[in-house]
Parts: structure tokens; sequence; C-alpha cells
């Protein structure tokens, strides 16, 4: 940048006030680059902690959200369960849905089997248990003091009343009681009805739903008392809550998100509280505040580090850009992926449920039937003409049928239809029914729920085809090796016969040396006969035949039928069977199929290898099973060795994907199981389990 005085002192103060420019210029360029990348660096920081929070903010509006669903639905389920009982309490003919206190009624039915309740039972009005699900001998305890049963004493409302969780003396666990008032015809206090219910239960949604380290859910009393409390590795209940914000935020805003102190351990949290309409209960989910901001915090630093860098080299300032924006991107795809994650797990369960009533117009869905029948939930639910025109006309009359049937007979009954939605999609839908009967007994509607199980039937149907592919593929295997194995016998038979009319036309010859090659002739022409009796043996479609079979002759047949076509000779196949594990109870021919298939892969598989080597082996296993497996020195398995058994999955070019998954087929039909794996010194190695002997 300097240039040399010698050309005289003008040039030399010239060239001094332009270096003097430039440095001012260099210090002015640097300090305004270094303004702009401190600037970018502050903003981005904020963008950061304001992006977390956004993100934070909507994913626990949304997994409160889906709580408030699920508790609703769990609680509805129950105040239904209560209902119904009530109903039938009213309309008991001579106390027949009660027994007496020293011998309490047993309640059967499908209140009684679902799974969200630990029991159920009714208490007469001096609070003697006269009915109940839970099997005990003799008398049971009277709840006149429980709270769930106190609490009727003082309130004339037949609203569900949601206890406070506790201990069960008749059930010995902690639970939580849901009751309802039963009163007399004339109005009287009559006794209460109970479900007992696990405070897990509330939030069981969570159950299979990923949460993460900080997570916390919960369900909470208007009066303070906590219903549930569900993290990641606890779940909780009856703590008391009342001194926190959590009630006053409540009573401000029932429906909110909001930035605020956990319960338990007072950390900044967000969370969301959503009220559960018709009941004293509010939800809330919240994730702590300083996981959330951690990595929005760690990334801040790094901006700023990346500022001061720039300041030194102005590159760095552009690859931090790039940087950043990347990891933007990676984030925004990421919360994009989880959300779809989240609104999946609402379409898990794919069954709704339906109610109508006989002589009007009124009717109900729930929305995800709604979404199975492809329909607006706007248009609220169909006529009965609407929906005949979804049943296909091979289900009409069936539906229509079944649906008489229960009316008159008013038994409960499941059918399945096929229906064609709106989208020219045809699924299969199994439809369950119960009756509902008004005050006098007589049925006024039906109610139920209608399940999608399109996949089990296709999967039925898969597994009706599998046998018959199965024999075809045999067929296919039988046509393509008997040329190569019918030859070697005949042509053998032939060269003897030959060789035995050349000893008789010679006069010298011992007439012996001619027997002698019609014998290995007619030995030949023998082993073509069983050749044509084994292949037509494995394509006849015959009934299953379990029978006690050795697993050393079902080897030596598939070795046999394999080495004529299959050009196997190369490959030294040898067989290793447990001294306990030489016979399983099978159909010969089927497991002949198997272990054929099976050999053949390990064949193939270990051609490339430089002594090829295949070894079947035997050993006993639990359960009186026989585990067989065929290891090949081969390559091993590419991938996931389970998807080799899925129908049209194959792991070599030319084939169909069907030997694999018949051999599975066959297999589970016969109780046992078969799988793959790689083994530890080189290879692989395919195993299945069948019944051996006792």
């Amino acid at each position: 940048m300097y240039r040399s005085i010698e050309g005289g002192l003008r040039h030399g103060d010239r060239h001094l006030g332009g270096a003097r420019r430039m440095t001012i210029l260099i210090v002015v360029a640097a300090l305004l680059l270094a303004a702009i990348a401190w600037a970018t660096a502050l903003f981005q920081s904020g963008f950061e902690r304001r992006t977390a929070e956004q993100a934070a903010i909507a994913q626990v509006t949304f997994r409160a959200m889906m709580l408030q669903q699920y508790v609703a639905r769990t609680l509805d389920a129950a105040n239904i369960a209560t209902l119904h009982v009530a109903d039938l309490d009213r309309r008991r003919d001579g106390g027949a849905l009660r027994g007496r206190p020293e011998r309490p009624a047993l309640i059967s039915g499908p209140i009684a089997r679902n799974p969200a309740f630990l029991g159920l039972s009714i208490a007469d009005a001096r609070g003697d248990i006269v009915a109940t699900t839970i099997r005990q001998p003799g008398r049971m305890m009277n709840v006149r003091t429980h709270p769930a049963f106190a609490a009727h004493l003082l309130r004339d409302t037949d609203a569900l009343f949601v206890s406070k969780p506790g201990l069960s003396r008749l059930l010995g666990r902690n639970t939580m009681w849901l009751s309802r008032r039963l009163s007399d015809p004339n109005g009287r206090f009559d006794g209460v009805v109970a479900i007992n219910m696990d405070p897990a239960q509330l939030t069981g949604i969570y159950d299979d739903a990923t949460m993460g380290a900080s997570d916390v859910a919960w369900v909470v009393g208007l009066d303070g008392v906590m219903r549930s409390r569900r993290t990641q590795i606890q779940i909780s209940s009856g703590e008391d809550v009342t001194k926190s914000g959590a009630l006053g935020l409540q009573a401000r805003a029932p429906h909110g998100s909001y930035v605020g102190r956990d319960t338990i351990d007072g950390r900044p949290r967000y969370l969301s509280q959503r009220r559960i309409a018709g009941y004293p209960l509010f939800v809330s989910y919240s994730v702590l505040q300083h996981d959330v901001l951690r990595p929005a915090r760690l990334r801040g630093r790094l901006f700023l580090l990346a500022a001061a860098l720039v300041t030194i080299l102005d590159a760095l300032l552009a690859a931090m850009l790039i940087i950043a924006l990347r990891r933007r991107e990676k984030r925004a795809v990421e919360l994009a992926a989880a959300k779809n994650q989240l609104e999946e797990a609402q379409r898990v369960g794919r069954i709704g449920d339906w109610a109508f009533r006989l002589n009007s117009d009124e009717s109900r869905w729930s929305p995800e039937l709604f979404r199975l029948y492809e329909r607006d939930p706007v248009l609220g639910a169909p006529s009965a003409a609407a929906f005949a025109d979804w049943l296909h006309p091979d289900s009409a009359q069936c539906h229509w049928d079944a649906v008489a049937r229960t009316l008159e007979t008013g038994v409960p009954s499941s059918w399945e239809v096929m229906v064609r939605l709106p989208s020219n999609a045809v699924r299969h839908h199994l439809i369950s029914a119960v009756p509902t009967r008004d005050e006098q007994g007589r049925i006024s509607g039906l109610h139920g729920t209608t399940q999608d199980v399109s996949e089990r039937k296709a999967l039925e149907s898969l597994r009706a085809e599998v046998a018959h592919l199965g024999r075809i593929e045999a067929m296919n295997a039988m046509a393509a090796t008997l040329a190569h194995e019918l030859n070697q016998p005949l042509t053998a038979a032939s060269n003897y016969l030959s060789g035995s009319r050349r000893i008789l036309q010679m006069p010298n010859k011992a007439r012996e040396d001619a027997i002698e090659g019609v014998e290995a002739a007619r030995e030949q022409i023998g082993l073509a006969a069983e050749i044509i009796r084994r292949a037509r043996a494995m394509v006849a479609k015959e009934p299953t035949k379990m029978a006690p079979v050795a697993i050393a002759e079902i080897v030596d047949d598939a070795i046999v039928l394999l080495s004529a076509g299959e050009r196997i000779s190369g490959v030294d196949v040898r067989q290793s069977l447990g001294a306990d594990a030489q016979f399983v109870l099978a159909d010969r021919i089927q497991v002949q199929q198997v272990v054929m298939n099976l050999v053949r892969n390990a064949c193939q598989a270990a051609a490339g290898a430089e002594i090829p080597e295949v070894v079947v082996c035997s050993t006993r296993a639990e359960d009186n099973l026989v585990c067989i497996a065929i290891e090949d020195n081969g390559p091993g398995f590419p991938g996931e060795a389970e998807q080799l058994f899925s129908p049209f999955v194959s792991g070599k070019p030319e084939g169909l994907g069907l030997g694999l998954s018949i051999s599975r087929t066959i297999v589970e039909a016969h109780g046992g199981r078969i799988w793959a794996e790689d083994r530890e010194t080189g290879g692989g190695r395919v195993a299945f389990t069948l019944p051996g002997l006792a």
C-alpha cells in the first residue's frame, strides 16, 4: 500500500493522505460491518426465543385440547353408564336390579366389562351396597359416610359427582368415584350409583403418546385437588394445589395459554388450560420454560460469537447466516413433522359412535364417524335414506334386516356392511347396535358403534389366497426342474439297457452281467417314478394332515428335488439334527415346501462364497417346540430381515417375493413362528419352530 518516497516529497504527502483515507474507510467499514453483525445477531437471538416460545405455546395448547377431549369422552362414558343404571333402577320390577346388603346383586353386561371402570356399585338410601360388579362374598361395607355418597345427601341434583382420589377399602387401591343420585318415583333420595375409576385413566391418552422429559399433563378439580398428574416417568393424584396460581388463572380465563409456575416445584412453564364442559374440572398441559429456551439460548450465544468473529473475518458472516438459515429450516421441518404426528394420533382409534330414535329425525354422530363416512360435520347426521345411498348393494338388505332384527328382539347384535364413500372408495364397517328403551321398557331407538375393519378383511382375503399362490409357485418350480430331473435317471436307464443288449448279443459274455445292467436300469426308472411322485405330492391340493414326520427325511427329499434343477451341486449341504429334535408333528408336504424354499435361498446366497456351505440343524425349544434352522455362509441379509417375509418383497431381482411369505403362512398355521437374522460369524440364518413330539 505504500509507495517509495524516491519520487519526491510532493508524491509522499499525497500517498500519505491516501493511506489515511483508506485506513479511515477500512475502520468505518469494519465498524459498520461489526454494527450490522451485532444487530443481526441480537435480532436473531430474539427471533429464536420468540419462535421457540410460539412453538411451545402451540404444542401445549394442542395437547391440552387433546387431553380435554379425552377426559370429556371418558367422563361422558361414565355419565352415560350411570344414567343407564339409574334408568334401569327406576324401571326395575320389585327391586330385581338390587340385592340385599348381606348378599348384593352382581351387575353384569357391557358396563361391567368396560375396561375403563374398576367397578360399579349401587348403594341404597341407608348407604348399604345392594348391587356391584365386584365379586366379593358376604356383606359389604356401609358407605353412608363416604364422600361420594354423602355429597348426594346435601344436594338434590342428579348431576354426575366427581370425587377426590382416595384409597378404596373395597378394591385396596387408589381410586376415584363418579357417582349419581338415585331417586324413587316420588323424587325422594333412593341411593347412589357409583363407578370406581383409576385416576390415571383420566390421562390415559398419553399411555402410548410421546411426552417430553419435562412435559406435565394434569386434570384438576375446581376444588383445587389434583385428579391425575402425569409426567414421562410418574403418575400421581390427590395433590392439593389450592395455593398455586392455577386456580386463579382458571377463574380469570377457563381456556387459555400462559407462562406460569409449576404447582409442584414452582419452576416457570409454558402451560395451557381447558375447562371440561359440564364438569367441575379443568385440564392443563405444560412444558418447562428452561427446556424450551435452552436450545434458543445456546443458538443465541453462537450468533453473538459469530458477530464477534465477523469483525475479524468478513466471510464468516455469510457462513454463519447460511448455517442459521439452514438450522431454522430444519427446525421448521421438525416442528411440522411433530405437528403432523400429533394430528395423526387423534385418528388412531378409527371408530365412531352413533344413536338415533324411532319415529324421529333426532340422531347423533361422533366426529370420528363423520370422518369415516367422509361427511362434513356441518351437515349433521344423515337421514336413513341418505345413509342407504352409502350402502353397497350386496350389504343393503343384510343391514336393514339386522336393524329390524335388533329392534324386534331387543338383543344387542353386530354385523358387517360394505359402504361406498363419496370418494368412491369401498370400505368394510363393523356395526354394533344396542337397543334404547323408554320409561315403559319399549324400544325407542338404537345406539352403538361403527368401526372400519377394511384392513382386517383385506388380511383375511390375503391369507385365503396365500395357500393357492404357494401351490402355483410349487408347480412353476416343478415344471422348471422335472425335465432336467427326469433326464438323468432316464438317460442312465437307457445306457444300462443298451449295454445289456450288447452283452446279450455277445455269445462269450456272461448273462449275469446283462441281468445286472437290467436291474440297474430298473432302479433308475424307479427313481424317475419317485421323482414324479414327490413332485405330484408337492402340488396336489390335499387337506392338511398333521402326523409325526422325520426331519431328516424331509431334508433328504428337498435336497433330491433341488439338486436336479437348481444347480446346487457345488454347495455342501449338511445336516446337524439334535438327538431330541428328530421328529415334528406337521403336514409333511407343506413343511417340505418350506424346507425347499429355505434351502434353495441359502444355496443361492452361499454360491458366491469361496467354499459354499449350508447347514440344516434342529434343536429342542420351549413349549414342546422344535426349532429348525438353515444357515449359510453367504453375505447375510441387507436391511430389515423381517421385511423379507412380507408378500411381494424379494431380495433377488428375479424373485416374485412369495416364497418366504408362503413359508411364514405355513409355519404360523402349524402354531410356530419364523424369523431371519445375520450370523455373528458371517452369513445368514433362517429359523422356524414346529410342534414336537412329547
